[in-house]
């Protein structure tokens, strides 16, 4: 384990890298964390696995538990090379193991080759993101879960002339990543995504069902797609449009089918994310929905 030579834990914790079996207690930790700093839920099991099981990440490097006994109380995590989870338990706050956990992000970016190591905080959590901007972290970019409230059933997608939207099959998984990833190549600073990740996020996602990617068809060509999340509410996790299709109602189109599938599941709303890199605010704002929450993504240059 690439601990950090420069801070200790407090006397009585231990650090360990995480196994598959500590993901249900690690994401209960999470979750105590989420239900104190913000009222909600954010993560699932499936949300950890899906992360861990990305190409180019190290169950044997990548993740660290904190221990007090054999109670966790402290976790981080690097993925995507450069971007960092961490979460300490409100009980045992104060006394360094942030620190620690930062350091070893940084620690092992270090030594996968990093460029920077970055986290993404919620705006509400103003004493996290002073200890990291106190540590040399400045803000990158911004990002937003919006809502849509649908009280009565929404009107039927509209898609345009020509496109008919379904859901994924076996044969559509090539297309579909592909456009997926043309789509996203056009946000600055993207790293690429590689088979092994897309399909690891996707139809490989623990609980998976064809009806949770529903793709928008033009002729044999994949235009548009949706990757839709039932985790006790509807959540959009990702929304894409080729190019050439775009400003035809597409979009608007993926989005209403993911707003009925949650009025016909017994929801009130629709979640999303997006950040200003994506520059897609506008769009979702334009269908009605608004923001609910505002996080900003801290790095530092290593």
């Amino acid at each position: 384990m690439d601990a950090p030579t420069d801070v200790r834990l407090p006397d009585g914790l231990t650090a360990r890298i995480l196994r598959v079996d500590d993901v249900g207690d690690v994401v209960a930790m999470i979750n105590v964390c989420e239900l104190h700093d913000t009222g909600e839920l954010m993560w699932e099991r499936a949300d950890m696995l899906a992360d861990s099981s990305t190409d180019g990440f190290d169950r044997d490097a990548d993740w660290v538990g904190v221990l007090d006994g054999d109670e966790v109380v402290g976790w981080a995590m690097v993925v995507h090379v450069r971007s960092a989870w961490a979460d300490v338990r409100p009980s045992h706050r104060g006394r360094g193991v942030g620190t620690w956990l930062r350091r070893w992000t940084e620690t092992r970016a270090v030594a996968a080759g990093a460029p920077r190591i970055g986290q993404t905080l919620d705006d509400a959590l103003e004493g996290s993101q002073r200890l990291l901007r106190d540590a040399g972290y400045t803000p990158r970019h911004t990002s937003w879960i919006l809502q849509m409230d649908h009280e009565e059933r929404p009107a039927d997608p509209s898609p345009p002339d020509g496109v008919t939207l379904r859901p994924w099959r076996p044969d559509d998984t090539d297309g579909a990543m592909v456009m997926f990833e043309r789509a996203f190549a056009e946000w600055p600073d993207r790293l690429p995504s590689t088979p092994t990740t897309w399909r690891a996020m996707t139809i490989e996602r623990e609980g998976f069902v064809p009806e949770d990617l529903v793709l928008a068809v033009e002729g044999a060509e994949v235009v548009g797609g949706a990757f839709i999340l039932d985790a006790d509410e509807i959540w959009v996790d990702k929304l894409a449009v080729a190019r050439e299709a775009r400003h035809r109602g597409v979009a608007r189109a993926l989005l209403t089918t993911a707003f009925q599938r949650s009025f016909d599941r017994g929801y009130r709303q629709t979640r999303l994310s997006t950040d200003s890199k994506a520059g897609a605010l506008s769009l979702y704002e334009r269908v009605g929905m608004h923001v609910t929450r505002s996080f900003t993504h801290l790095a530092i240059d290593l």
